[in-house]
């Protein structure tokens, strides 16, 4: 039982009724791997003409773009009704239509239930428990993000490689596809009041590549036959800056380096891939902080919203934060936060964050608490000099 209260009233992760704990990864079974002979068993039906060929052409194109992201390293038996609900969150903040992603949910559905009945891997389907957003209209949603304690929880349980990007997320509200996109060249240093400030200059951004894109590939820039480099998701470039403890980081990672190198890379020299940092140091991260104390399902994309909560808690107003987190119009803004946060009232919003941000909802030894700031540049880093790289 304290296991299911841990995991909030659902299986725990590895738990498969009537047989208890097992081990998805053991057999290799990750969701990629369904989904592979889920495909595997569409075309054998295209050849006995049960579905159109096109149709399936559409559904591996949603499930590249769409769902492989989200879930292919995941092991297919661990994978709960808050990973599901957290991706949707996620694609209502790029933002897709709720209809559309009710649609990849349809695809999301039929591939975990040909995992659970055809393969038996497990005997749920979670996202029977979804809750899909209202087609009517952009309905408020549950937005989930860190007290400053079960943050500082997660962060001492992170790999001190990727700490640096870890807390760049936070401190900007930036999507993952623009930090790991990030070049040195990006960067530039100005004078705040005698305090040295990094002005980030944000142009483009990581995404999956279509499986029917035949645009050349560039190597070069580190693209491949899965990742292609292109604009923010609002089309336009953008500017934020970090001071402090954040820019001192910055700086010395980037020391020396040339302005075409990217920021945040691997050991192998490679820029950072959502799937290989989810994988390989975010779950690891979140399994360790779970044991320690911690009670939410952290996803990166909390990150995003953290920063929203926390900016606000300071009394930034929401017109700017709308153009820290890159919204095309102040609209989403308010459609994603305006459920969360009275954003009409700059006063309110203040005190309503504060208040958020106050509650103790984790118990965490020895905090190590991660400093942060947002500011948002308007117009451009007026007075910044670019940094000297080799």
């Amino acid at each position: 039982m304290e296991d299911v209260e841990r995991a909030g009233e659902y299986w725990p992760r590895g738990w498969v009724k009537g047989e208890g704990y097992i081990d998805s990864i053991i057999d290799g079974r990750t969701f990629a791997s369904v989904a592979e002979e889920f495909f595997a068993e569409q075309q054998r039906r295209i050849n006995l003409g049960r579905v159109k060929a096109y149709s399936v052409h559409r559904y591996q194109r949603n499930y590249a773009l769409h769902l492989e992201p989200a879930f292919g390293k995941l092991p297919f038996a661990d994978i709960v009704p808050e990973d599901i609900s957290d991706w949707i969150d996620a694609e209502l903040d790029v933002p897709w239509t709720p209809k559309s992603i009710k649609n990849w949910h349809g695809l999301l559905s039929s591939i975990m239930k040909f995992g659970q009945i055809k393969l038996g891997l497990r005997h749920d389907n979670p996202c029977q428990l979804t809750e899909l957003p209202s087609t009517d209209a952009r309905e408020a949603r549950q937005i989930r993000f860190f007290q400053h304690g079960e943050w500082a929880l997660l962060r001492s349980c992170l790999k001190t490689d990727v700490l640096p990007l870890a807390d760049l997320l936070l401190a900007t509200g930036m999507r993952w596809g623009e930090v790991s996109a990030l070049r040195v060249g990006d960067l530039s240093v100005r004078e705040d009041d005698g305090q040295e400030s990094v002005v980030i200059h944000i142009v483009r951004a990581w995404s999956t590549r279509a499986p029917d894109d035949r645009t050349p590939i560039r190597h070069r820039e580190g693209e491949s036959a899965r990742w292609v480099l292109g604009p923010p998701k609002s089309r336009r470039s953008r500017y934020v800056v970090v001071t402090g403890d954040q820019a001192s980081r910055l700086l010395s990672i980037v020391e020396g380096r040339g302005a075409s190198e990217y920021v945040f890379v691997t050991a192998r020299g490679n820029p950072w891939r959502y799937t290989e940092f989810h994988s390989d140091r975010w779950l690891p991260a979140r399994r360790e902080a779970e044991r320690r104390g911690l009670t939410k399902k952290a996803t990166p994309h909390m990150l995003r919203h953290t920063a929203v909560v926390w900016t606000l808690a300071a009394g930034v107003r929401i017109e700017v934060v709308s153009e820290m987190l890159g919204h095309a119009s102040i609209q989403i803004t308010y459609d994603i936060y305006g459920g969360l946060i009275d954003l009409h009232d700059p006063v309110m919003a203040q005190a309503m964050a504060t208040a958020m941000t106050s509650v103790r909802q984790a118990i965490v030894p020895a905090p190590t608490r991660a400093e942060v700031d947002a500011r948002p540049v308007r117009p451009g880093p007026r007075g910044a000099r670019r940094l000297r790289t080799a």
